[in-house]
């Protein structure tokens, strides 16, 4: 039987609640945010914590996680409890659809849902977690941009179609591509994701990298490595 949760070097994943798992891509997504020093962040979706718990490691801002399923919530907050960061992260169960504050945040970090029409599971955690209908691209970018301070960044990923509609609706709405990183699990394979941090306000000229997960022999490259290593046990 699989362990149901995830040691890193400084905090651990209980992920035994149904819902979105620890991935590679996500673990990926964490590494890559430049995350702000100071101020608010709010998580989108944030499942077991994972992003909010990798942001905590490396900075001082508090960070809000929104989770839409009380059951996985409560996984959250369990995780978040048990971590070096229990008064940094306030993990709240609240749609964000329908999400109502009066804080300006300086960075929105989020690992939406993609799927469109497609088959569903029998779980109902999983199937939110994973379908965007349960957060569209255009209710994510027109409430993240209302919530957004001047200059604030907005960092999501999707699989490359899905970015490349998402860079539209958001372009559309007033915000700057910033940074693309398009990930491969090997090289001369076709892009697995791709995250991009996406400015509310002006920005000097956009750019982007690629990331190859694995090498050929199956082991992880010098450059997954170097960004993880703060992270997985060992690395």
């Amino acid at each position: 039987m699989p362990n149901t949760y995830f040691q890193f070097k400084q905090f651990l994943i209980d992920q035994a609640a149904d819902g979105m798992k620890v991935t590679t891509d996500g673990c990926i997504l964490g590494a890559l945010i430049n995350e702000v020093s100071k101020g608010n962040i709010l998580d989108i979706g944030t499942g077991t914590g994972l992003l909010s718990l990798m942001l905590a490691q490396r900075t001082k801002a508090k960070i809000h996680a929104l989770e839409i399923d009380e059951k996985v919530a409560h996984q959250a907050v369990e995780n978040v409890k048990n971590s070096p960061w229990p008064d940094q992260i306030s993990v709240l169960h609240q749609d964000f659809k329908t999400y109502e504050t009066e804080t300006i945040y300086d960075q929105i970090i989020c690992n939406p849902p993609f799927f469109k029409n497609s088959h569903k599971g029998q779980s109902k955690s999983k199937n939110t977690a994973i379908h965007d209908d349960s957060l569209s691209m255009d209710s994510l970018i027109k409430k993240s941009k209302k919530l957004l301070a001047n200059q604030g960044t907005l960092w999501v990923m999707y699989p490359a179609y899905e970015m490349d509609q998402f860079a539209q609706l958001a372009t559309t709405s007033g915000l700057k591509l910033n940074k693309q990183t398009f990930v491969y699990n090997q090289s001369g394979g076709s892009v697995f994701r791709v995250i991009a941090e996406f400015i509310n306000g002006q920005i000097k000229k956009s750019t982007s990298r690629n990331l190859t997960i694995k090498k050929a022999d199956g082991s992880y490259t010098e450059e997954f490595s170097v960004l993880l290593k703060d992270y997985y046990l060992h690395l």
